[in-house]
């Protein structure tokens, strides 16, 4: 590029950052948040994450005893965090823009929660209990909806974190639930679903968090400007991120009402919408394409899937691992 024309593009920049900022800086004070739930689940998750005791993030490779040691040692951490999926919750908004060191620290002991829960999750199916396991699996998901409301893009990142502790091993159980053990758990996730953070909310308080620290520190245009085209495609992974935890547990519920509708009638449906009313509310959407999710018969079984990341309909070729790889997302796709 000629030295000319990248002076010329440096001089935009710096007037788009400068136009940028004033216009941020314009809008005055933020609107106020809304008041916080009182009682605030969030605040029994914190709690419950300081309660909890011991190591157990590899509790995959543990045997039942070691299970079992883990769940009994932490009853109180997992009454508190049950206790917190029973209230309204949210992040102190405000308060941690302050205090963001204190507030990372909260999200590791609350990741730790996740993996608890999954840790009883597969005690209980060890133990040959499918619906309790398959429960506690769901909690897991549940908790990592919940503590990402009121929060930033990192929070939100560990709450999907969160979800992908649960929702992993839930959808591996979908083949050992029973019609009856299976319809309460449709219900739990449709309720998530309907009730389900938006990525809407977590822009608005990652602007939120934006307008704080440009209003707080000496403003450099070129650096706001070279920290925001910086940050644009952090955000863009990160809603990618927040989009296939929705597909995943969007599949894994609309699989579970599936195999309902099939166990009850006999028969799979021809068409989505047939387990509308009798399994489901409502056809659950791709998140990818704003259309409900791929259904298609094929002789005794079926293919449903969501076309995924890159938006292309590949026919329910399971993609790979990580955000760019091709292909589409089945309910039980590798994480």
């Amino acid at each position: 590029m000629p030295s000319k024309t990248r002076k010329l593009l440096l001089v935009g920049v710096v007037l788009a950052g400068l136009g940028l900022a004033a216009l941020m800086l314009s809008r005055g004070r933020v609107a106020p948040l809304a008041p916080l739930p009182s009682p605030n689940g969030y605040d029994d998750f914190v709690k419950a994450g300081q309660a909890v005791v011991g190591e157990f993030g590899d509790y995959p490779t543990f045997d039942q005893d070691r299970l079992r040691g883990v769940v009994s040692s932490n009853a109180e951490a997992l009454r508190l965090v049950r206790l917190g999926l029973g209230r309204r919750c949210s992040l102190a908004t405000d308060s941690a823009m302050t205090n963001v060191s204190g507030m990372l620290s909260e999200l590791a002991n609350l990741k730790r929660l996740a993996h608890l829960l999954a840790a009883e999750g597969r005690l209980r199916a060890l133990e040959g209990r499918p619906p309790e396991a398959a429960l506690a699996y769901t909690d897991a998901v549940r908790f990592g909806n919940e503590m990402s409301r009121g929060g930033f893009m990192i929070n939100r990142l560990v709450g999907i974190a969160c979800e992908a502790i649960g929702c992993g091993p839930l959808s591996k159980l979908v083949p050992a639930l029973k019609p009856e053990e299976a319809r309460p758990l449709i219900q739990e996730l449709e309720k998530l679903d309907q009730g389900r953070i938006t990525w809407g909310e977590v822009q608005r308080n990652e602007s939120r968090f934006h307008r704080y620290q440009l209003a707080k520190r000496y403003f450099n245009p070129v650096l706001w400007v070279t920290g925001w085209w910086q940050s644009r495609a952090a955000k863009h992974k990160a809603e990618a991120r927040h989009q296939v935890v929705v597909a995943h547990e969007r599949l894994v519920m609309t699989e579970l009402a599936l195999r309902c509708f099939q166990a009850e009638n006999g028969r799979m449906p021809e068409r989505l919408d047939e387990i509308v009313t009798n399994c489901l509310a409502k056809v659950p959407d791709d998140p990818f394409s704003g259309r409900p999710l791929v259904y298609r018969p094929r002789g005794t079984n079926w293919l449903l899937y969501s076309v995924g990341t890159d938006g292309v309909d590949d026919g329910g070729r399971p993609a790979g691992r990580g955000l760019s790889a091709s292909g589409d997302i089945l309910f039980d796709s590798p994480w």
